[in-house]
């Protein structure tokens, strides 16, 4: 099993530039697209990776602790190894967790009328965000599952 540098690495420095540029001659995003998912398999490769549910062990008040804030409480129902590291499940209940955090702080703020038709007017961005969350876990697991064939 590899650790969060060796995952780091990987996915920022081989696969993120294949993919972009394996997009970019294939499917011709817009460039605004294009900043979208890297910013979204960025913070998906640093922040909200499959060992997610290890996220207790990080300090709190540092930068990567601060960022993975809204997993705290995700870090306690999941265990390591378990859902989070399934091919389809895992990036689904990381969305999903991200997703209702943000619903019900749009809600507390009265923002919740609006959510939608932001969501449904940026709906390409959504895409192209929600593709590079889920190809930074499938490259994550992918070297998981490569380290321990060995």
């Amino acid at each position: 099993m590899a650790n969060y540098k060796t995952h780091t690495g990987f996915n920022l420095f081989l696969i993120l530039p294949a993919l972009v540029g394996l997009g970019y001659y294939f499917i011709q995003p817009s460039e605004k697209v294009l900043i979208i998912f890297v910013a979204a398999f960025t913070y998906a490769t640093l922040f909200m990776n499959p060992d997610l549910d290890l996220v207790h062990q990080i300090k709190l008040f540092s930068l990567r602790g601060f960022l993975t804030l809204p997993f705290r409480g995700y870090s306690k129902i999941f265990k390591h190894r378990g859902i989070s590291h399934s091919f389809l499940l895992g990036s689904f209940t990381r969305i999903t967790w991200l997703s209702a955090i943000l619903f019900l702080l749009s809600f507390a703020f009265s923002f919740s009328d609006n959510i939608f038709s932001f969501c449904k007017q940026f709906k390409t961005y959504f895409i192209y965000a929600l593709t590079g969350i889920c190809l930074a876990d499938w490259s994550h697991l992918l070297l998981d599952t490569k380290k321990t064939r060995k």
